[in-house]
C-alpha cells in the first residue's frame, strides 16, 4: 500500500489521557478538539463532547487539569480542559510523528483516534510509541486515500446559507476555530458575535450541514 492512508487506532487503558476519565458506563466522549495554548506554551485547553444519558456525570479533575462545563445540545455536553502540554497522551504522540488527529472517541476501556499518515513506516512508528501510553494497541482500520486531482470540482451553493449562518462561519474562520490546533473556542466565536455558545453552536451546525449536502450529493 503506497500513498497517504487513513488510520484508526485503539489504545486500551491509556495512561497520560485526561478526557477519556470522564467516561462511565452512560456517558462516552465522542469528540475533542485541541484549542490554543493558554497561559504560556505549557498549558492547553481542550474540548471534549460527552454523549449519553440526561445528566452528564460530574466533572472530573485530572491532575494539574480542570474542567469547565461550557454548554449543553441534543442530549450531548461540551466540556473544556485546561491542562499541561507535553504530556505525551494519545494525540500528542500522534501529533509529535506530523499526522493530525481528525476522530477521536473514547469509552470505559479505550480511545479510539482517527488520523492521515502518509506512510507505513511513519504508521509502524506511531503504534511502537502508542505502545507506551496503553496496555494494548490496535489498528483497527487502514484505508487508502483515494482522493486524487482528477476529482470532478465540487460546487457550495453560499445561497443556501442565511445571512447569520454566513456570518457565523466567517467569524469562526476568521478567529481560527477550524484550525488545528484552534486559536478559539465555541466561547470565544460566541462572545465576538455576541451570542450566547448554544446558538452559535446551532448556526453553526445547520450551516455545515447545508454545505455538507453539496458535498456528499457531488460523490
Amino acid at each position: 500500500m503506497s500513498g497517504r492512508m487513513l488510520a484508526e487506532v485503539e489504545v486500551f487503558g491509556p495512561r497520560s489521557c485526561q478526557v477519556q476519565p470522564h467516561a462511565d458506563d452512560e456517558w462516552s466522549v465522542s469528540g475533542v478538539a485541541k484549542s490554543a495554548t493558554t497561559g504560556g506554551a505549557d498549558r492547553v485547553t481542550e474540548e471534549f463532547t460527552l454523549k449519553g444519558g440526561d445528566e452528564p456525570p460530574a466533572a472530573l479533575q485530572g491532575e494539574g487539569a480542570t474542567v469547565e462545563h461550557v454548554f449543553a445540545y441534543d442530549q450531548r455536553h461540551v466540556f473544556q480542559l485546561t491542562r499541561a502540554a507535553g504530556q505525551g497522551c494519545v494525540c500528542e504522540r500522534i501529533e509529535a510523528a506530523g499526522c493530525v488527529v481528525q476522530g477521536f472517541t473514547a469509552d470505559t476501556e479505550s480511545v479510539v483516534a482517527t488520523f492521515l499518515v502518509d506512510d507505513v513506516p511513519t504508521l509502524r512508528d506511531i503504534v511502537d510509541d502508542l505502545q507506551s501510553e496503553g496496555e494494548t494497541v490496535k489498528l483497527r482500520r487502514l484505508l487508502e486515500d483515494t482522493t486524487a486531482e482528477t476529482d470532478r470540482p465540487v460546487v457550495l451553493d453560499r445561497a443556501k446559507l442565511t445571512t447569520r449562518q454566513r456570518e457565523v462561519l466567517g467569524r469562526a474562520h476568521e478567529l481560527g476555530y477550524f484550525e488545528h490546533p484552534r486559536e478559539a473556542t465555541a466561547g470565544d466565536v460566541a462572545d465576538a458575535l455576541d451570542i450566547s455558545t448554544s446558538t452559535f453552536t446551532e448556526h453553526l451546525a445547520a450551516a455545515q450541514r447545508k454545505l455538507l449536502d453539496d458535498l456528499l450529493d457531488a460523490c
